[in-house]
């Protein structure tokens, strides 16, 4: 991600203290980056290390692309010859030095910046809600899924004076995340979409995830930022009740679709699961029919709405928006996508999985009108300990909703052991998968197809089209 924020001699020292020091007092630079095969004339070249690449090997490549500076680890700059280290700035974490450059520019912008968290849902939301807001200002949204230690300085960087308001999703894999991400983004507005089962080999239980992802909920508590409050969510949904939690919010607007709140719309779908948003709130009153799908896309509506209403977006802004939205094409996976394949239709799911979002896609296949429900599922990954429990969970809900169920992966071959059922197959490939699917198929026949980004289930649609 190609970025121009500018950092003085001056700026570095407040960035980087003694480490800055042997500096030339007139460097500047203009943008930071990663990658040396992109790298700008004049950029800060930060060498990240990961378990199969290290960017100290490009250190001098990208000094002779015309890097002003690079960040390297203190081991790195104690070796180096001393001609060169006027062109290194040395730090125990090259990583966490990336984040204080974004820590440092963010706090140039007066801006609101919506933090946008919760264990499934968080990059629908994050689009639509950008989407949302771009209809009355100039928005600077995370690209993608970059909602990590890597992905969320970049995207801070690239806030310039044309940016009217920030919507950076955040997300986490271990406890101690959200804290410093939150540390970086200092949002003024924070959203958490759900609390449910992810990351559990590090994470360990819902206690663990809701203490992770609310962090987001004690960084707008201290910083007196607007927290958006999920009333359908049951751990969520004491934050916004006095002494109903460990934390006793100062400023919070609620939202929700079955539970009453102060963004609660009503919901109506159509023959193919589109969802219609009935918003009646004073004069924020409209009715937006919007072409996502299923139970998801109208969560992450009510989401956005309660967001653009609390930046006082007119209600034409957001029926605009609403139904203006396209959903991102699917390119082999997909967030809830619909495609027919000759007499099939294809419930495309493939991105990730896990219990939630394998929850909320089995109830949108329940839904969907169909003579017959197929459900094609995959592995969830990092469940820990709690893997077996969550992959009989979602077999039993899976067999409850479908005439027939077809299952892929270690985990869901032990859970499809233990359960007797004579519409459970269990395979061992993606063809496989597509085979039981085609001679099964009937006239009128969804199927959902979906699991965890490493089962590249994608590949059962593409065996389904023959391709």
């Amino acid at each position: 991600m190609i970025n121009s924020a500018p950092f003085t001699a001056s700026d570095l020292r407040e960035i980087a203290g003694d480490a800055a020091s042997h500096l030339p007092s007139d460097l500047s630079t203009v943008g930071v980056s990663t990658d040396s095969r992109t790298l700008v004339p004049g950029n800060v070249f930060v060498a990240l290390q990961g378990e199969r690449f290290d960017g100290h090997d490009h250190v001098q490549k990208a000094i002779d692309g015309g890097a002003s500076l690079c960040v390297v680890s203190n081991a790195f700059f104690n070796a180096s010859d001393p001609l060169l280290r006027e062109h290194l700035l040395p730090t125990s974490s090259p990583l966490q030095m990336l984040g204080s450059f974004a820590w440092y520019h963010r706090r140039r912008f007066h801006i609101p910046v919506v933090a946008i968290a919760g264990a499934a849902g968080k990059t629908s939301t994050k689009e639509l809600t950008a989407h949302l807001l771009s209809q009355a200002m100039h928005v600077l949204k995370t690209q993608a899924n970059y909602n990590n230690q890597v992905g969320t300085p970049l995207t801070l960087l690239q806030l310039t004076a044309e940016h009217e308001c920030a919507v950076i999703e955040i997300g986490t894999n271990e406890p101690g995340e959200i804290e410093v991400l939150c540390a970086m983004v200092q949002p003024t507005h924070g959203l958490i979409t759900n609390i449910g089962k992810e990351h559990l080999e590090k994470l360990i239980d819902l206690d663990g995830v809701e203490k992770e992802e609310t962090a987001l909920f004690d960084y707008l508590h201290d910083h007196d930022g607007l927290a958006f409050v999920n009333m359908d969510d049951e751990r969520l949904h004491a934050y916004a009740v006095p002494g109903a939690s460990r934390l006793a919010l100062r400023r919070v607007i609620t939202f929700a679709l079955d539970t009453p709140a102060d963004i609660h719309p009503q919901v109506a779908y159509d023959a193919e699961l589109h969802p219609t948003m009935h918003m009646m709130h004073g004069e924020f009153t409209f009715r937006a029919p919007m072409h996502t799908h299923g139970i998801a896309g109208a969560r992450n509506a009510v989401s956005a709405i309660a967001i653009a209403w609390s930046l006082h977006l007119t209600a034409d802004e957001v029926r605009a928006g609403l139904t203006s939205y396209q959903p991102p094409v699917a390119h082999g996976y997909a967030r809830m996508s619909v495609e027919r394949i000759g007499s099939l239709i294809v419930l495309n799911d493939c991105y990730n999985a896990n219990p939630e979002s394998m929850h909320l896609a089995l109830a949108t296949l329940q839904r969907y009108p169909a003579d017959r429900r197929f459900a094609v599922l995959g592995d969830m990954r990092e469940l820990g300990a709690t893997a077996f429990d969550e992959h009989m969970a979602v077999l039993t809900e899976a067999i409850e909703v479908s005439d027939l169920v077809v299952a892929i992966g270690d985990e869901f071959r032990r859970a499809v052991e233990a359960i007797d059922s004579e519409h459970v197959f269990w395979v061992n490939t993606h063809e496989g998968c597509a085979e039981i699917v085609q001679e099964n198929a009937g006239i009128d026949t969804v199927v959902l197809v979906k699991g965890s980004r490493g089962m590249t289930m994608e590949r059962v649609i593409e065996h389904l089209r023959g391709t």
